[in-house]
């Protein structure tokens, strides 16, 4: 577990680039930096200033804190999930159902997925 808040930034720096194609050249050329710059973030050497750390942030299409904290990139994670969902009819359809079923209901409509699951996958 990183140790300190450079360490999170450099984890979830590279995470956030390689989820999203964006390269140091990208970085380079979008925030105005030399490519030593980009190089010293993604390494850890140096972390950026807040101006570029937003602008950072604002390039790779994610919340400041997914870029500076432990929890950023689960934050990134619930974000992409909500993106499906809006996206998708059918996982919005579903979500809306479910979001007004007993538990009950729930328990009972995740046994029918495992064993939809099961006959569809062999699981």
């Amino acid at each position: 577990m990183p140790d300190n808040a450079r360490e999170i930034f450099v984890r979830n720096l590279k995470f956030l680039m390689e989820d999203r194609g964006i390269s140091q050249a990208d970085i380079c050329r979008v925030l105005g930096v030399s490519s030593a710059t980009a190089s010293d973030w993604c390494s850890g050497k140096k972390f950026p200033r807040v101006d570029k750390l937003q602008r950072l942030a604002d390039l790779l299409g994610v919340r400041l804190s997914s870029l500076t904290s432990e929890e950023g990139l689960r934050d990134y994670e619930d974000q992409k999930i909500l993106e499906e969902l809006h996206q998708d009819p059918k996982l919005r359809m579903l979500f809306d159902r479910a979001r007004n079923m007993s538990e009950r209901d729930k328990d009972r409509m995740l046994q029918i997925s495992d064993i939809i699951k099961g006959e569809l996958y062999g699981e």
